[in-house]
C-alpha cells in the first residue's frame, strides 16, 4: 500500500526554513542534493514517520521559481512511496489519470518519480516515488601501512553512529539498506573490517576480535571522534562490545544484533561449515561470484575467518567482562536464528547491566532478513538523537 514518503515545501530562503524546523523539531537537514534537470536544490529534513523536502530554485525559469512567483512559499507537493512505480503508473493510467511524464524519471534522494497534475488531484501536486539503490562513496583511512574503508552519510552536526557488519560481510553486502534510513538522523560512519569489502587485506595479520576492535579505534581516531554511538551485527556486535570494554569513554550508546559470546566446539563446527569455500563453489556458484565481487580473494578471507572461529572458545572471554560495560545497550536477535539460539541474546542481556532486549521475527542469521525500517525505529528509540 502506498504511504506518505515526504512533503515538498517550496521556499525562497531554505536556510531560514531549515533553521525554523530545527527549532521546531530539533533536527537539521541530513542531505542536500541538486537536481539540475529540474533546476532545483533539495534539502531533506527527517520528521519522524515522514520527511520534509525543501525546494530551492536554482534559476529564475525553473518550475519551482515559477511556483514561488505564482503562489509564494508553502506546500508544493505530497509524495507517496510505492513498491513498483512502473506498475503503479500503469494502474493510474487505467483509472483515467495522465501522469506528467511518459515514464518514471530519476529524482532526488535515490528515487524514481512521476507526478500527477493538481487539476487531477483537487489542487495538490501529487508525486509517486520508488526508492532505488544510492551508491555509497568509500573513504580510505590509513591502517598498518594499508587502509580501511569507511562509508560516510548524513549531516555531521547529527549524533555520530558507527556501523559494523558481520563476519564475511561488508557494508555494501549487509548494512547499506539500514544506512539509508539512519542517515536521516545520524552522522553515519560504516566500517569495512580489514580483509572485508573494500578494505585492505592485511594478509599477514591474524584475525581476532581485539584486532577488529582496533580497526574501530582507527576509525574513531581518523574522524577525531571523542564519543559516538556504536552498532554491530553478529561478529560486529562482539567487536562493538570489545571496543566498549577497551575504550568505555568513547562510547555513548551501544546496539548489538545477533551476536554471541559463548562458543563451544559444536558451534565452531556449525559456523565453519558456513565458511567452507569449496562447498560454496560447488553448490552456490552464483554466491561465489557475488562474494568475489564484494571481497576479491574471498576464499582466503573465509580461511582466515575459520582460523579465528577455532580460537573463539578459548579466547573470547567477554561475557564475564560485560558487567564493566555500563553503556545503555540494545540487544536484539531473530526469534528463529538458524545459527545462534535465543540463549545468546539472553546471556548478553543478563550480563550487561544497562541493556534492553528486542526479539524480532525471522529464521535466518542474515542481516538481509531484518526489516531496515523496523530496525531503524528501534535504533532511533534507543539512541534518542
Amino acid at each position: 500500500m502506498p504511504h506518505l514518503e515526504h512533503i515538498g515545501l517550496a521556499t525562497a530562503d531554505p536556510e531560514a526554513v531549515a533553521a525554523l524546523y530545527e527549532m521546531l523539531l530539533g533536527v537539521q537537514p541530513y542531505k542536500r542534493e541538486r537536481v539540475d534537470r529540474e533546476g532545483v536544490q533539495t534539502h531533506f529534513i527527517s520528521a519522524g514517520s515522514t520527511k520534509l523536502e525543501l525546494l530551492e530554485a536554482l534559476s529564475p525559469d525553473s518550475p519551482v521559481a515559477r511556483y514561488l512567483e505564482k503562489r509564494g512559499e508553502g506546500l508544493h507537493h505530497l509524495a507517496f512511496e510505492v513498491d513498483d512505480i512502473h506498475a503503479h503508473m500503469a494502474t493510474l493510467r487505467e483509472k483515467g489519470f495522465t501522469p506528467l511524464s511518459d515514464e518514471p524519471k530519476p529524482g532526488a534522494d535515490g528515487k524514481l518519480i512521476f507526478f500527477l497534475h493538481p487539476k487531477q488531484t483537487h489542487g495538490v501536486l501529487v508525486e509517486f516515488c520508488q526508492s532505488v539503490a544510492t551508491p555509497l562513496v568509500p573513504t580510505q583511512i590509513p591502517y598498518q601501512d594499508e587502509h580501511l574503508t569507511v562509508y560516510e552519510r548524513g549531516h555531521t552536526a547529527n549524533p555520530t553512529l558507527v556501523v559494523l557488519h558481520g563476519a564475511a560481510g561488508a557494508t555494501l553486502l549487509e548494512t547499506a539498506p539500514l544506512i539509508a534510513h539512519l542517515e536521516q538522523l545520524f552522522h553515519v560512519l560504516a566500517l569495512d573490517f580489514a580483509g572485508h569489502g573494500a578494505s585492505g587485506a592485511l594478509a599477514e595479520q591474524p584475525f581476532s576480535i581485539p584486532f577488529f576492535a582496533d580497526n574501530v579505534r582507527a576509525l574513531f581516531d581518523a574522524f577525531d571522534l571523542d564519543k559516538a554511538h556504536l552498532f554491530g551485527f553478529s561478529m560486529g556486535g562482539s567487536v562493538a562490545l570489545q571496543f566498549a570494554f577497551d575504550h568505555p569513554e568513547r562510547i555513548a550508546h551501544l546496539a548489538i544484533h545477533a551476536a554471541n559470546l559463548v562458543w563451544d566446539e559444536r558451534l565452531v563446527r556449525r559456523m565453519n561449515a558456513r565458511l567452507q569455500a569449496e562447498a560454496i563453489n560447488q553448490k552456490y556458484p552464483s554466491l561465489a561470484t557475488h562474494l568475489d565481487a564484494a571481497h576479491g580473494d574471498w576464499e582466503h578471507l573465509f580461511a582466515r575467518l575459520q582460523q579465528m572461529v577455532r580460537t573463539l572458545p578459548e579466547h573470547l572471554n567477554l561475557l564475564d567482562q560485560l558487567a564493566q560495560v555500563p553503556h545503555p545497550t540494545l540487544v536484539s536477535a531473530m526469534d528463529q536464528d538458524d545459527l545462534f539460539s535465543l540463549d545468546a541474546p539472553l546471556a548478553l542481556h543478563r550480563a550487561l547491566p544497562n541493556s534492553t532486549l528486542a526479539i524480532l521475527p525471522g529464521t535466518r542469521h542474515a542481516f538481509a532478513d531484518v526489516d531496515p525500517a523496523l530496525y531503524h525505529r528501534l535504533l532511533v528509540q534507543h539512541f534518542k538523537p
